[in-house]
């Protein structure tokens, strides 16, 4: 008995092909840039409840409110955050970091 294979043509490279991918390839790239601008709003978020925690407790340890100031103008908002937020951004808050360690008893 002879069974008849099903084969699929091979994928026609042809501009609605090329469109169709396009398409399904967009809508992936855009779920993505959906789940980091999430997940960048819940890393912005936690950010500055610690800044104000630190802020909140500097007072008690003779640490001048200053000192653990927020890096960019809270009023920039997040998008400030991830203008910011390359080397530059870290070195700060490591240098910043550093300076607060010395300042507590």
């Amino acid at each position: 008995m002879a069974t008849e294979l099903k084969t699929t043509p091979p994928q026609q490279d042809t501009p609605t092909s090329r469109f169709k991918q396009c398409l399904r390839e967009r809508l992936r790239l855009a779920r993505e840039l959906a789940a980091l601008r999430a997940r960048f709003a819940a890393v912005v978020d936690d950010y500055e409840r610690v800044i104000r925690t630190m802020q909140a407790l500097a007072p008690s340890l003779h640490v001048d409110k200053g000192t653990v100031a927020h890096p960019t103008s809270p009023e920039w908002g997040p998008s400030a955050l991830i203008a910011f937020a390359d080397g530059h951004f870290l070195k700060h808050e490591q240098e910043a970091i550093d300076l607060i360690l010395r300042k507590l008893p």
